[in-house]
């Protein structure tokens, strides 16, 4: 039933608010229907992107809409750690530096240390931030770094960075670029490692030892932890930011969003055998 008012002024506003709706559902409409458009190209043009491809699609079942163990567990940790860690971002103390070593090597199951060889970063609590790509190899690009769609989707934007990072290439060539050479870029940090004490007076030792070396990186608010290697040196001082990492990391770790940064805990992993993989990591089951 159309509603008619018997006052002529009330009429005249009716029929003006009726096509003022009118035109603004007209106007989302049209906006829609573009958004559609320039998405569905933008698919195209990555789907005819040499090396990239659409992931599987899998039916979404009810199951993923739920917390899973896995998180349950993560967010325990993050619970553990919430009366260990200081307030405000500041370096710790020895004595937190130790509750929380022995924490996250029981949770995760290997080896988490401050210290190793010896050597020590010049902290282990601080603001990270999102770091760009590094080139592989010679000749790389931004575009080989995306295997499909998705992964051009999620981290392609970030870009690459202009120059090197501390050691140079991952690899000498494409042919000589191994599977773990890809992992190492796609899981880096870039650290301090030059405010480290004795980085001054032992420069080629330290560099040599600091070169993708294995680090646990941990999200204390959520719980999300991500093993890495040291890739790069940096940030400068003057950012305020202690350490980068690259748009995967930043992921893991939960802070790829608004302005990819966050406090996290980073620490050295004692793997000699080099046995613990790269990528994202969850606490073990008891």
């Amino acid at each position: 039933m159309k509603f008619k008012s018997r006052n002529p002024k009330y009429e005249h506003l009716r029929k003006k608010w009726t096509q003022d709706n009118k035109n603004l559902a007209e106007n989302l409409f049209d906006k829609h229907l573009r958004h559609m458009a320039i998405g569905s190209l933008g698919g195209l043009m990555l789907l005819n992107t040499s090396g990239l491809s659409l992931a599987p699609f899998s039916p979404m079942s009810s199951d993923q809409f739920k917390v899973t163990g896995e998180e349950n567990k993560n967010l325990i940790l993050a619970a553990k750690l919430k009366d260990k860690i200081p307030n405000e971002i500041r370096s710790l103390t020895p004595l937190e530096e130790d509750e929380i070593t022995q924490i996250l090597s029981q949770d995760f199951g290997f080896k988490v240390a401050s210290e190793l060889n010896g050597k020590r970063l010049n902290r282990y609590y601080g603001l990270i931030g999102g770091e760009q790509h590094l080139y592989r190899y010679p000749g790389d690009t931004i575009y080989a770094h995306a295997k499909t769609a998705q992964d051009w989707a999620m981290y392609g934007s970030s870009g690459i960075a202009p120059g090197l990072g501390a050691w140079g290439y991952f690899a000498p060539s494409k042919e000589e670029f191994t599977s773990l050479d890809e992992q190492k870029e796609r899981y880096y940090l870039a650290i301090q490692t030059f405010l480290a004490s004795g980085f001054a007076e032992r420069v080629g030792e330290y560099r040599d030892f600091f070169k993708f070396r294995k680090m646990l990186v941990v999200n204390p608010n959520t719980g999300q932890a991500v093993v890495a290697v040291i890739g790069d040196a940096g940030p400068a001082e003057w950012t305020g930011k202690h350490l980068g990492g690259s748009p995967e990391v930043m992921h893991e770790v939960g802070l790829a969003g608004g302005p990819r940064k966050g406090a996290v805990l980073y620490f050295f992993i004692d793997d000699p055998t080099d046995s613990i993989p790269l990528g994202p990591v969850k606490v073990k089951e008891t």
